[in-house]
C-alpha cells in the first residue's frame, strides 16, 4: 500500500517543470559533460573544471548513467532523485515496522515522510539534486548504527560505514553532519561500551580512507581543487560566511518547519521525542526515540550554527522526524484505546490511519501540482520544450545558435549541451553581447523578447518555429 501511496508524490508530473537554474541545471551539466570529455574524475561546467559545484562525483556519475539509459531529459535529470526518494521512504517504512511495533507503524512513519512538504519537494526528491541520494545514505547510515549500538552485532557497524562512505561520496562534508549527534546519541543511550569494540573504529577507518582517495585522487587529477574549490565552497566559505546572501537567523530551519515545511507533524514529533523520557529502558520504542531524537536535534543545531543556510539544507532530518511523529501518533492511539477501555478493531484502527493522513497527502499532491503550473512562467528556462518542438518540426535543423537574455542561467546551457548529446546538434551559444556571432543564413533559437529582440534589431528574420515565448528564426540580412 506504501508503495502505491508513493507513486503521485514521488514520481507524478516529475519531467513538467523545466531545468531550473543554479543548481539542477548545472548538476546536470556535470553528468552531461561526463560523457562529452569521457572524464569521470574532473567534473565539468560548460568547458573548465567545475569548482563552484566542488562536491564528490557519486551523484554525476548516477546521472550520467541515467541519462545514457533515458536521454538528456527533465525525466532523466530527475528520476535518479525520485528513485532514492522512494528507498528512502522504504528504509523508514522498516525502521518503523521494527522499532515501533509493526508494518502499520511502518506504513504512518512512511506517509508522514511522504507529506512532508520539506522532503517532497524541489531540490530533494523533485530535482536533479544531490539531497536526496544524501539523504537515503545518511538515513541509512543512522539507522544501522542504532542497529549496531542495541544488538553489538559488526555487520551493523560496517553497513553504517559504509553508508557514511557514500554519503561523503554524494555531498563531502554534508555526507558526515549527523557524526556529532550519533556520538551523542550513543552516550544517551548508555552503549559507549559498543566503542570498546574494533568494529566501529574499522568502519569509520572506512569512511576516512574512501575521503582521502577521493580528495587526493582529485587533486592530483586538476590540482587546486582542494583550495579553490572544496575549502573555499564546501568548508569554510558556507561555515563562516553568508554566501551569496543566504543569511537566515539562527532559528530559522525550525521556523520554517513550523510554518510549512513540517507543520502538519512538528507536534507529533514533539509529542515522540519527549517520549523518551518515560518509555520503558531498552524497550525498541526507547531505543528509537532517545536516538532517533538525540541525533535529529544534533543535526539542527550544527546546521543552525553553519553561517549559509539554504531551504534544503534540512533534508537529511525528515527520515527522523517522520519515525517521531510516527511514534507520538502510536501513543496517541494507545491513550485513545485505553481512554475507551476497549482495543480498537484492525478496521478502525485501517480507517483511522486513513483519515490521518489523507488531508496531508491531498496537500501535498496540491502543493505538487502547483510548483508545476509555473512551468511557463520564465523564458529563459524553456530551452528545452522549445527544442523538442524544433526537432518535431524540423528535424533537419542541426546547427543553430542558441541565444539568451545574457543572465546568469545554466539552463539554457544544459539544454544546448542536451542537444548535442541527444541529437547530434551542432550548437553555438551566444548571448545580446556576442551578436557579433550571427550572420545572415544562420538559425537562432531564443526564449524570450529580451533574447530574440536584439537579432532582430540587427537583421531581418524569417520564423521557422514558434512556441510560447520561444522562436527559431533564420537571419536573412543586416539592417
Amino acid at each position: 500500500m506504501l508503495l502505491l501511496f508513493s507513486y503521485l508524490p514521488l514520481f507524478w508530473l516529475l519531467g513538467g517543470l523545466p531545468v531550473q537554474q543554479w543548481d539542477e541545471a548545472r548538476t546536470g551539466l556535470n553528468g552531461l559533460n561526463i560523457w562529452t570529455y569521457n572524464d569521470w574524475i574532473v567534473l565539468r561546467h560548460i568547458e573548465k573544471p567545475d569548482l563552484w559545484n566542488s562536491k564528490p562525483p557519486l551523484w554525476p556519475w548516477l546521472l550520467a548513467f541515467s541519462f545514457k539509459a533515458l536521454g538528456a531529459t527533465e525525466l532523466g535529470l530527475r528520476l535518479p532523485a525520485a528513485v532514492a526518494g522512494l528507498a528512502t521512504v522504504l528504509l523508514v517504512y522498516r525502521a518503523g515496522s521494527r522499532w515501533l511495533g509493526g508494518p502499520w507503524a511502518g506504513f504512518v512513519a512512511g506517509m508522514v515522510l511522504l507529506t512532508s512538504q520539506g522532503y517532497v519537494h524541489y531540490h530533494v526528491t523533485r530535482s536533479g539534486d544531490f539531497d536526496a541520494l544524501l539523504t537515503l545514505w545518511t538515513t541509512a547510515g543512522a539507522l544501522n548504527w542504532l542497529a549496531y549500538l542495541r544488538t553489538g552485532r559488526q555487520r551493523w557497524a560496517w553497513a553504517a560505514g559504509g553508508a557514511f562512505a557514500l554519503a561523503l561520496l554524494t555531498k563531502g562534508i554534508a555526507g558526515l553532519l549527523f557524526a556529532p549527534g550519533l556520538l551523542l546519541a550513543t552516550y544517551l543511550t548508555h552503549s559507549a561500551r559498543r566503542l570498546r569494540r574494533a568494529s566501529p573504529w574499522l568502519a569509520i577507518s572506512l569512511v576516512v580512507l574512501v575521503g582521502v582517495i577521493w580528495y587526493s585522487g582529485r587533486e592530483l587529477a586538476a590540482p587546486g581543487y582542494l583550495l579553490n574549490g572544496v575549502w573555499k565552497y564546501e568548508v569554510a566559505g558556507p561555515a563562516t560566511e553568508q554566501m551569496e546572501g543566504h543569511y537566515h537567523p539562527f532559528g530559522w530551519y525550525i521556523s520554517e518547519m513550523s510554518k510549512q515545511k513540517f507543520a502538519i507533524w512538528l507536534l507529533a514529533a514533539l509529542l515522540g521525542g519527549l517520549l523518551g523520557r518515560w518509555l520503558p529502558a531498552g524497550s525498541r520504542n526507547w531505543w528509537l526515540v532517545r536516538y532517533v531524537g538525540t541525533v535529529a536535534l544534533t543535526f539542527l543545531l550544527v546546521i543552525s550554527i553553519v553561517q549559509t543556510k539554504l531551504s534544503w539544507y534540512d533534508a537529511p532530518v525528515y527520515p527522523l522526524l517522520a519515525l517521531l511523529a510516527a511514534a507520538g501518533l502510536g501513543w496517541v492511539g494507545k491513550a485513545l484505546e485505553s481512554h475507551l477501555q476497549a482495543p480498537l478493531t484492525r478496521g478502525i484502527r485501517i480507517a483511522g490511519i486513513l483519515l490521518l493522513v489523507a488531508l496531508p497527502y491531498v496537500a501535498q499532491l496540491q502543493h505538487i501540482r502547483d510548483m508545476d503550473t509555473h512551468r511557463l512562467e520564465r523564458p529563459q528556462l524553456q530551452y528545452g520544450r522549445h527544442l523538442r518542438e524544433q526537432v518535431r518540426q524540423m528535424p533537419h535543423v542541426q546547427q543553430y545558435i542558441l541565444a539568451t537574455d545574457g543572465s546568469f542561467n545554466d539552463s539554457p546551457a544544459f539544454y544546448a549541451a542536451a542537444a548535442r548529446f541527444q541529437y547530434g546538434h551542432e550548437v553555438t551559444r551566444a548571448d545580446v553581447w556576442s551578436m557579433n556571432k550571427g550572420r545572415p543564413g544562420l538559425i537562432v533559437m531564443a526564449c524570450g523578447a529580451k533574447a530574440y529582440r536584439p537579432w532582430m534589431k540587427h537583421f531581418t528574420t524569417e520564423i521557422l518555429v514558434r512556441s510560447d515565448s520561444c522562436l527559431t528564426f533564420m537571419l536573412m540580412r543586416y539592417r
